[in-house]
């Protein structure tokens, strides 16, 4: 039996979240809050060159997307609300091999959000662009990946999502954390 809970996802009351893939990291799965109640769904489009991914509260309402830009010299992706508009955009450091950085700009290119990862990106801090923390992020099943490279035995990724500035939009800190599971740990897929 599949729980959910009448308190949106982008609800300011949520400071806790786990997003939890099914699949073989085609995006694909749901969205915990910190009771362990599905408050969101993941969809992502199985065939599809951008990485499409669709984000809904649990009634099924799309909230927003977030999708792989083809063209780009390094893993770039777009975050858009439900009615197509660009909230952000995100970019991967290129010479980056053990401690991944990430950053999210607005439409215009100014940056909004930082993210740089320990060593391998098992966890992220997610910071504003005066340094002040806005979540923490850790990958839940780092060590399998490591021991097993992300075999046959990939079944799905989980993250933990901390929320350290409630005033900041969900969609933006959630988009963001996908864009970085497409970036730096599915980006063989």
């Amino acid at each position: 039996m599949v729980i959910t809970e009448n308190v949106g996802l982008l609800s300011s009351e949520s400071d806790c979240y786990v997003l939890k893939e099914k699949w073989w990291d085609w995006g694909g799965g749901h969205i915990y809050n910190q009771n362990g109640v599905i408050v969101g769904h993941m969809h992502r489009r199985i065939i599809s060159l951008r990485a499409f991914t669709e984000i809904s509260d649990c009634d099924d309402s799309l909230l927003f997307s977030v999708e792989k830009k083809l063209i780009s010299m390094r893993p770039s992706f777009m975050i858009k609300d439900s009615q197509e508009n660009v909230l952000g955009r995100t970019n991967k450091k290129i010479l980056t091999l053990f401690r991944p950085q990430l950053w999210l700009e607005d439409e215009d290119g100014r940056k909004m959000l930082e993210a740089q990862g320990n060593l391998m990106g098992r966890n992220f801090e997610i910071k504003d662009t005066d340094k002040n923390p806005v979540a923490h992020v850790g990958k839940g099943d780092f060590f399998r990946d490591l021991i097993l490279g992300g075999s046959i035995f990939d079944f799905n990724d989980t993250y933990a999502i901390k929320i350290l500035n409630r005033q900041y939009d969900r969609r933006l800190i959630l988009g963001f954390i996908i864009a970085i599971d497409n970036s730096v740990h599915d980006k063989d897929k």
